[in-house]
Order: structure tokens, then sequence, then C-alpha cells
């Protein structure tokens, strides 16, 4: 899946969270971007299947957050999760991942990770993580 430009006109849309979905499911994707975008404070402004498209929307949209699977279609996420927060230090980086374990979130949160969220299918968990993330990058 190539990237894909979600939500329209980036600007003329006040948000706090603008993100860029790493998701290799199409439909998946599709779908929380979609429920993403119904949030008041939040856009998604690109989708993409790999680590090499996220880092395209990256200088494409300078997003200031993102949602990522920990499996793209160019491998894992965590050397992913590492350069880009070496590219966006004050970017939103919540892991959405269907693999639960304490060494895994911790690996994560090393990486550069601020949440872990399970994929539960409850979209509120993963807005909680958004907003608090974002929060405390906010603060501090």
């Amino acid at each position: 899946m190539a990237e894909a430009t979600i939500g329209g006109d980036p600007a003329a849309q006040p948000t706090s969270l603008r993100l860029v979905i790493g998701e290799n499911n199409t439909d998946l994707a599709m779908t929380l971007s979609l429920l993403l975008d119904a949030e008041p404070d939040i856009q998604c402004v690109a989708t993409a299947a790999s680590g090499a498209a996220v880092l395209g929307a990256l200088e494409k949209y300078a997003p200031t957050g993102f949602v990522l699977d920990l499996s793209l279609d160019d491998g894992s996420s965590l050397p992913l999760i590492a350069t880009l927060r070496a590219r966006a230090p004050r970017a939103v980086i919540v892991v959405h991942t269907g693999y639960k374990s304490e060494e895994l979130d911790g690996r994560c949160l090393r990486s550069g990770a601020d949440e872990v969220v399970l994929k539960t299918g409850d979209i509120e968990a993963l807005t909680v993580a958004l907003r608090r993330a974002a929060s405390k990058r906010a603060s501090g």
C-alpha cells in the first residue's frame, strides 16, 4: 500500500494532533483514519504501509504524531520508532499492536515510543493514549 492522503486540506482544520498511521492492513488503516478523524482534536493526514512511506509522510506533511503497527511491509517498526524520535523529537508516537508482552512494550518505549496500545478494537484506548502522550509532550 502506498501512502494515502487523508482528511482534506491540513491547513483548513485546526487540530492539536496531525497523525500519520503506519499500518500495512489497508482496511484497518482506513478504519483507524476514519475513526480518529472523527475526533475534534485529531486529524489523520496520511496512512502508510511501510516505514519508508511513513518517513516520506513525515517530510511531506510534518505530522505531530504517529500511530504505528509493529510490523510494516518493510519490516519491524522498532528501528523506525528510533528514527522518528530523532527526526521529530516532539512528535507523539503510539505503537498499536496485536502483540502484548512486557518485554516488547519495553523495547518500544526504549526505542522512543510514548505509549503502546493493544489492538483490541477499542478506539477509546487509542485516543486516550494519543491524548495522554500529547499532553506529556506539551508539558515538557
